[in-house]
Formats: structure tokens, C-alpha cells, sequence
């Protein structure tokens, strides 16, 4: 346990739980903040909670433990509190200018809009995306600094590097404003525990909130659409955000199990009333209310509506090509499977979870149109069951594997009809060529 402590790690175990320590240490109602928190709150009997009170560490124990192991453990976490500041993730390097945007995305969709945007904006940017196949990261332009810790595992160091680089900026440049760019879904508690827990009046903060596709829709259908209890749920979030401090007043919000990241998903509809919240989405004529109340509300929300094939479509050549670059996918390589033949194509989109069914509908669907079009099949990311349909089904062709985005960038003008499972596809795709 001392040389666990004593390593200044961002995340140090102990019998399976794990414990954070927090990036300053902050005077707070006449005490210290702590330094450590265990996170799990099933944690074994025997695990320790450090807290930092005054000027001694106190060691708080569920069970009796040998007095040589609290001994150690109380020198080392005075040793770590004296050496370390969490300053082992860094922080982004630090480059003059009057605006600043950090992009945390955790889905595909979201991640494509937010390099989209970047590309476009050209400004000093900062950028995390959960899903690393997405981006070919030695394609981004020089103005977008990657956070050195991308993917699902590293959550907690890219959280802890983004807020040392917001707070870096904020110490440096008191006026600089920002943009952050997030998944709808995860806007509110982000923003907030970004930017003004960490001192940062939300004035100086544009965040554009992400749609991931479907579940825009389904999570505001679900938890506002019945009449009555609608306004009572909406209510009760604008409550909830409004309990929140917003204004930068210095309040400081410890290190924690990443809450940011998977709690108050319906923040983000009642923050599109304000200001400085821009909800982006496929379609907003799809936030279906029988609520009156909140019918209301939606009129009020910021909403813009944009497809991630339009907004490329609408950067200049020079952007275009910058984000291409940054898809690690050939191009060519759909273009040309798309016109081996003069026949029509038509596209099958499959899923993950029904090897079977997909199959016999993969089988009817080809039976039908093989003689009028060229049929291809576009498999699910997580779908192995595809491999043998070019046999089963000659003439058929595998599309490779890739998220149906890009597809639709690549080659969304060579579809002449498309049908299969369920899909946030069918936002993008023009109804017309839906079978």
C-alpha cells in the first residue's frame, strides 16, 4: 500500500476498489478537501478512506485493521500530498488566442460532428473521442491537439487532463472564451463540472450539444412525452440544474467516479433554453410531446438542425479534404465497389444481435431485387455472422466494415436504395430511397 500511495499515480487499488486523488487541494467549509475517495461504494470491510483535515490525515477504517498498514498508510499519503498534485496526466500545451474549444465525445456520430467542427473552426482545440477507430489521429490539422488519452479506459486521465488544461487557460488568459463540443446526453453535468465548477463563469462557454442519433429522440419521447407527466419531469430537471451553481463563483468540485459522464442525461433538453446551449441534431420536428407545457418549451430550445453529410458537403475543398484525411478509411475503395456494374445499388444494413433472422432476411431481400440492382451488405461494427453471405448469396457483395456514416459520406450518391434494421442511418439517408 505505501509504494501504491507513495506512487502519485491518478488511479491507485487496493483489493479491487479503486481510489482518485483530486487534482488541488482547496480550503472548503473550514477544512480541506480530500484527497482521496474511494468510488465503489460496495467496497470490501477493510479499504480506507484518506481525507486531509487541518493540517493531519485522518484514516477512517470499516473494520480494525493492523496498526504497521494505517501507519503506512498515513506516511504515505503525507508523502504523496507533499510530492504530487495530479499533475501526473499534464495538461494540453497552452497557446495564445481569444477563444478555446474542447471536444469530449463518446459515441460515433457525436465524434464526427465534433471534427467536423473542428476542421471548420480553425481556433485552438482540444480533443478527446472515446471510440479510437473513428479518426486516424496523424490526420488532424496542427490547431487540434489530441488528448494523449483517448478510448473508453482512459476516461479518468483524459477527464483530469481536460480540466488541468481548462483551468491552465483560465489562470492564463482570464478573459479567453470557450466552446466545448460533447454528446447531448452528457452536456450538462460536462459543462458543468468542466468549466463552472472550475471557476469559469458559464457567460464565457458556448457548448454545443451533440445528437448520437436515435436516442435523442427516445429519451426525450420517453421521459417527456406523456401529457402531464411531462411538465412534472422537465420541472424537475430544470430544478435539479438549477440547484447547480452556474456562475464561476469558485465552488470546487472534487475528483470523482466520472458522474459527468453517465448521470443527468436529460439535462440537456431544458439547457437548449438557454443562451449559450446549442442543441445539434438530425431533425428537431422529431422531440415528440402530447405535453402542452412542454410543446412550449421546445419552442424555446436552441436547436439547429444539421447532418454530418451536409456540413462536409459545406466545408471548402481545401476542409474537405483535411477531413477525409482524418477518416481511416480509403475512399477509392467504396467508390470503386460501387461501380463495378451499371446496374442500380442497394444497400442491406444489418445488426449484432440476430445472426439467424438476419440471415433468412439478408436471403429474401437478395431473392428479390438480385436481378434489378446490385445488392450489397453493410455489417453491424460488432457482426461476424456476415463472413460467408458473398457464398451463400452469389453476386452479393460485403461492404467493409465501418461505421455507416462515413459510407454515406463516400458514397451516399451511388445508394439508390437501401433498407434493413433499425438505424440512426435512416436520419441521413433521403426518404425517397428507403425501401
Amino acid at each position: 500500500p505505501l509504494l501504491h500511495l507513495m506512487s502519485c499515480k491518478p488511479r491507485i487499488c487496493r483489493a479491487g476498489v479503486d481510489f482518485y486523488k483530486s487534482n488541488k487541494i482547496f480550503p472548503y467549509n473550514g477544512n480541506f478537501k480530500r484527497i482521496f475517495q474511494v468510488t465503489d461504494a460496495s467496497f470490501p470491510p477493510d479499504c480506507v478512506y484518506i481525507y486531509r483535515k487541518q493540517l493531519f490525515n485522518h484514516i477512517i477504517t470499516r473494520q480494525k485493521m493492523k496498526k504497521g498498514f494505517v501507519f503506512l498508510c498515513g506516511i504515505a499519503a503525507m508523502f504523496s500530498l507533499l510530492s504530487c498534485d495530479n499533475e501526473d496526466v499534464g495538461s494540453g500545451e497552452y497557446v495564445e488566442d481569444d477563444v478555446y474549444a474542447f471536444s469530449m465525445t463518446f459515441g460515433t456520430m457525436p465524434s464526427l460532428y465534433a471534427g467536423l467542427y473542428a476542421v471548420d473552426r480553425e481556433i485552438p482545440t482540444y480533443f478527446f473521442f472515446e471510440r479510437v477507430q473513428t479518426f486516424d489521429q496523424e490526420g488532424f490539422p496542427e490547431h487540434v491537439m489530441l488528448c494523449p488519452y483517448l478510448g473508453a479506459d482512459q476516461e479518468e486521465q483524459m477527464r483530469d487532463w481536460m480540466k488541468n488544461t481548462i483551468r491552465d487557460i483560465n489562470e492564463k488568459n482570464p478573459d479567453a472564451q470557450f466552446e466545448l463540443y460533447v454528446d447531448d446526453l452528457r452536456a450538462g453535468p460536462i459543462s458543468h463540472d468542466f468549466f463552472a465548477a472550475q471557476g469559469i463563469d458559464m457567460s464565457r462557454v458556448k457548448v454545443i450539444m451533440l445528437s448520437d442519433g436515435t436516442g435523442t429522440y427516445n429519451e426525450f419521447f420517453n421521459n417527456f412525452g406523456a401529457s402531464g407527466t411531462g411538465e412534472t419531469y422537465w420541472k424537475k430537471m430544470v430544478d435539479e440544474i438549477n440547484s447547480m451553481s452556474w456562475s464561476g463563483d469558485g465552488a470546487y468540485v472534487e475528483t470523482k467516479a466520472l458522474p459527468e459522464f453517465e448521470t443527468h442525461w436529460h439535462w440537456s433538453y431544458p439547457l437548449a433554453t438557454r443562451e449559450n446551449y446549442t442543441y445539434i441534431m438530425h431533425d428537431s420536428g422529431l422531440l415528440e410531446t402530447s405535453d402542452p407545457y412542454v410543446k412550449e418549451r421546445i419552442k424555446e430550445m436552441h436547436c439547429e438542425d444539421r447532418n454530418v453529410v451536409d456540413m462536409l458537403n459545406g466545408l471548402s475543398p481545401d476542409k474537405q479534404k483535411t477531413f477525409l484525411s482524418m477518416i481511416p478509411y480509403e475512399k477509392d475503395v467504396y467508390v470503386e465497389l460501387m461501380d463495378e456494374s451499371p446496374k442500380p445499388n442497394l444497400i442491406i444494413n444489418g445488426t449484432s444481435n440476430d445472426p439467424e433472422n438476419q440471415r433468412k432476411y439478408v436471403g429474401e431481400v437478395y431473392e428479390k431485387y438480385k436481378d434489378d440492382y446490385d445488392v450489397f451488405f453493410e455489417p453491424h461494427p460488432a457482426d461476424e455472422s456476415y463472413l460467408e453471405y458473398e457464398t451463400a448469396f452469389p453476386g452479393l457483395k460485403n461492404i467493409p466494415k465501418m461505421s455507416f456514416e462515413f459510407v454515406m459520406m463516400f458514397i451516399g450518391d451511388k445508394i439508390d436504395a437501401i433498407g434493413g434494421y433499425p438505424s440512426t442511418i435512416y436520419l441521413t439517408v433521403p426518404v425517397e430511397k428507403v425501401k
